[in-house]
């Protein structure tokens, strides 16, 4: 018995280290980008401090706002990249992530992951970028030997918080988003959740949600990013 215990714990060690590698070795593209990040993130910081000078900030009043005319209030629009003249383009800017968006004319798999290998999709029952409500799909990991230079494209969106920006080049029309919320579900008909339940359309403003599998490297649960047009 001791004996048959033993050959157990051994074959559970080899099995454990054999789907770790494997999981890492699969998930290559998403855990690059999430490295890569968080090590650009902490050097970027770590430079900063270290040239920073030491000042003392005086206080300054807060001039009253006058909303008589709020367009006066609205950030400058970012520039229009050239690829975005012949492409629908997605930018986050907070990773310098580009990636074309794509559109398909029916909710069929097939076609939603062919276009996937390409950049981003938008789901085809939801409006179109600068509309009431808008989804775009995108991988946050596949597997490294299947085409594409998109797998990880959104292996990022973890890291989005409130007040990040979102751009989007639509018929070389710039779109200002800024995210305002963020969540994780396990979708129908695993759970009972739809991004439409998560975050439902509000018909007062114009949303924009990017979604993708969660966690990276796993197709289980859904991570969505909800966010609002500030400037078009």
């Amino acid at each position: 018995m001791k004996k048959l215990l033993v050959n157990l714990k051994r074959l559970f060690i080899i099995f454990s280290v054999c789907f770790t590698v494997l999981f890492l070795l699969f998930s290559m593209n998403a855990i690059y980008s999430i490295a890569a990040y968080k090590i650009k993130n902490w050097k970027d910081n770590f430079l900063f401090n270290l040239k920073r000078p030491i000042t003392f900030t005086p206080k300054i009043e807060t001039p009253a706002i006058n909303n008589s005319n709020p367009m006066i209030f609205r950030e400058a629009l970012p520039e229009i990249p050239e690829t975005a003249f012949t492409q629908d383009l997605l930018v986050l800017p907070k990773f310098d992530i580009q990636a074309p968006i794509w559109t398909v004319d029916s909710e069929s798999k097939t076609k939603i992951y062919d276009s996937l290998k390409k950049g981003v999709v938008i789901y085809p029952t939801t409006s179109y970028p600068g509309g009431e409500y808008s989804i775009i799909l995108g991988h946050s990991s596949r597997y490294p030997w299947e085409p594409g230079k998109y797998k990880a494209v959104f292996s990022l969106l973890n890291e989005l918080v409130s007040g990040d920006r979102i751009y989007v080049f639509w018929k070389q029309k710039p779109l200002v988003y800024e995210v305002v919320d963020k969540e994780i579900f396990l979708p129908y008909p695993k759970g009972e959740w739809y991004t439409e339940n998560v975050f439902p359309p509000n018909s007062s403003e114009k949303t924009l949600i990017l979604q993708s599998c969660w966690p990276v490297g796993v197709d289980y649960k859904r991570i969505a990013i909800k966010a609002k047009l500030i400037n078009w």
